[in-house]
C-alpha cells in the first residue's frame, strides 16, 4: 500500500521513542532544568491528522520568562505525504546586560521545515517596559535569515508563491503608550527589510498607526493607517492584497499556514479573510477569484485606512457578568470603514519601465482607490501573557454592505457576508 514502509515504521518509531524519552527526562530531571512534554494533533488536506510532541523546555518556576528557553515540535502526517516529517524549534536565551524586569533583551535561534516550506533564522529582540503596565512599551528586533517555499500541495493558492531560496534582513519597531486621560492606546509600528532572492534584491517599508479611544461604556472608535512600500523584485509571497494579509504572513498561524484546517472551499468561496495588510475586507471574495486564477491582484505600494465604531449590545455586557471568564471574553459590535489605493506589482514594472500602455484590461479598468462601509461583530477569548501579548483567538463575522467598485457589474449595495480571522485593528 504504501511505498516506503520501512522508513514510515522507523519515523513512527522514533517519534515514540522521543516521547517516552522525553517524559522520562521530565519526570527524572533535576531542578535546574524541565522538559515539559504534551501531545499534539493537528489537521491539513495534505498531511491529514498530523500527530506529533510538543516540548517546552525551562528552567523550573520561571514561567517560560527565564533563561535557556525550548520550543520544540515534532509531527508525522498520517496521510504520509512527500514530506510526512515536519518540525520546529526556538531556542530563547536573555541577554543579562541588556535585560531587566519586563525589559528583556534576547537572542533566538529558530529553524523549522513543515508544510512545504523552510525557515531558518537568527533573532534578536529588546523590550523596554515600566513597571507592570503591559499597554506601555517599546520593543526592537532584528531578524535574519532564509525561507523557502520546496512544496505546492500544501497551498490553496499557489499562483502567490515562488520556490527560490529568498534570503532576508529584517529591523522592526514597536511603540505603545496610553493617552493623556488614559482613555485610549496608541500604537506605531515600522518595520523595513531587506532581501536576496537569486541576483535580484529588493528593500520593503512599512508604517502602521493604531488608535482607539473610548467615549463612554460600549461606544469607542478605533482607527488604523497603513501603508507599505517596496522596489519593484519583491516576491509575489510579499506583495500586498487590498483584503487581507500578505501570503508570506499566513505562515505565521497554523489555521493559515496549509489548506483544508479552515476548509477548502470555505477558502475557495471569498468566505473567509484573514486579518493583515491594507483590510479593505469587502473585497476579499475578488481577491481570492483572482488567485485561484492565477492572476493575483498584488500590490507593491499601497497606503489604506481603517476605521471602526463601536457601540453596545446585550452580549457583551453579560458576558462581563460570568465570573473570571469574563474578563477575557469579549463580543464587540461595530460599524466599519475601510479604504486604500496603491500600484499593483504589474503596473509598478510598466511605470518603472516608462511604458505609457496599460499592462493589461485587467489593470486598465480598476479603480485607483477602493473602499467599502459595513457592520459587524468582534469574538475574542483573549488570556494575555506575562507580558500582556494576547494569546487566544479572534473571529469576526462582518457584512461589508457597500463597495466603491464593486467587479462583475454587482450592485454597490448588497449583502456580503464573510467570516474574519483575527482584528483588523489590533487594539
Amino acid at each position: 500500500m504504501f511505498k516506503r514502509p520501512v522508513q514510515i515504521f522507523a519515523i513512527v518509531s522514533t517519534l515514540f521513542m522521543v516521547f517516552f524519552a522525553s517524559g522520562a527526562l521530565a519526570r527524572q530531571t533535576d531542578k535546574s532544568y524541565e522538559l515539559l512534554p504534551a501531545p499534539d494533533l493537528w489537521y491539513n488536506d495534505t498531511d491529514g491528522i498530523r500527530v506529533g510532541l510538543r516540548l517546552k523546555g525551562q528552567v523550573p518556576g520561571t514561567f517560560n520568562d527565564g533563561p535557556h528557553r525550548l520550543d520544540f515540535g515534532i509531527w508525522l502526517g498520517t496521510w504520509f505525504p512527500t514530506y510526512p516529517v515536519s518540525y520546529f524549534v526556538k531556542y530563547t536565551e536573555p541577554v543579562a546586560a541588556i535585560s531587566d524586569f519586563n525589559s528583556e533583551g534576547s537572542i533566538s535561534v529558530i529553524s523549522s521545515i513543515r508544510t512545504g516550506f523552510h525557515r531558518h533564522a537568527l533573532r534578536f529582540d529588546k523590550r523596554w517596559q515600566e513597571g507592570f503596565n503591559e499597554d506601555v512599551f517599546r520593543e526592537f528586533h532584528a531578524e535574519s535569515g532564509g525561507h523557502r517555499r520546496f512544496s505546492h500541495e500544501y497551498v490553496p493558492f499557489p499562483s502567490v508563491w515562488q520556490d527560490d531560496w529568498l534570503y532576508y534582513l529584517n529591523a522592526g519597531y514597536e511603540l505603545q503608550k496610553e493617552m493623556a486621560d488614559r482613555r485610549g492606546l496608541t500604537n506605531v509600528k515600522l518595520t523595513s527589510m531587506f532581501g536576496l532572492l537569486d541576483s535580484d534584491s529588493y528593500v520593503k517599508v512599512s508604517v502602521e498607526l493604531n488608535n482607539r479611544i473610548e467615549f463612554a461604556h460600549g461606544f469607542g472608535i478605533h482607527v488604523r493607517g497603513s501603508g507599505g512600500f517596496s522596489s519593484k523584485n519583491m516576491p509575489p509571497e510579499y506583495g500586498l492584497l487590498r483584503s487581507m494579509a500578505s501570503p508570506i504572513d499566513w505562515m505565521n498561524s497554523g489555521f493559515t499556514r496549509a489548506k483544508g484546517t479552515i476548509p477548502t472551499p470555505w477558502m475557495e468561496s471569498g468566505a473567509v479573510n484573514i486579518a493583515g495588510g491594507p483590510s479593505i475586507r469587502g473585497y476579499n471574495r475578488e481577491d481570492i477569484e483572482m488567485m485561484k486564477e492565477g492572476m493575483p491582484m498584488l500590490f507593491r505600494n499601497m497606503y489604506a485606512v481603517n476605521a471602526e465604531l463601536d457601540y453596545p449590545n446585550p452580549l457583551d455586557r453579560a458576558f462581563e457578568g460570568i465570573p473570571l471568564l469574563g474578563e477575557f471574553l469579549r463580543l464587540r459590535s461595530y460599524l466599519f470603514y475601510d479604504g486604500g489605493a496603491g500600484l499593483t506589482l504589474e503596473q509598478s514594472f510598466a511605470a518603472d519601465a516608462e511604458q505609457s500602455i496599460a499592462v493589461s484590461s485587467i489593470e486598465s479598468e480598476v479603480s485607483p482607490y477602493f473602499s467599502n462601509i459595513g457592520a459587524g461583530f468582534m469574538l475574542s477569548l483573549n488570556i494575555p501573557d506575562y507580558l500582556g501579548k494576547p494569546r487566544g483567538f479572534v473571529i469576526r463575522y462582518e457584512i461589508p454592505f457597500w463597495l466603491s467598485h464593486p467587479e462583475n457589474g454587482q450592485d454597490r449595495l448588497r449583502y456580503r457576508g464573510l467570516v474574519g480571522i483575527g482584528a483588523v485593528i489590533g487594539l
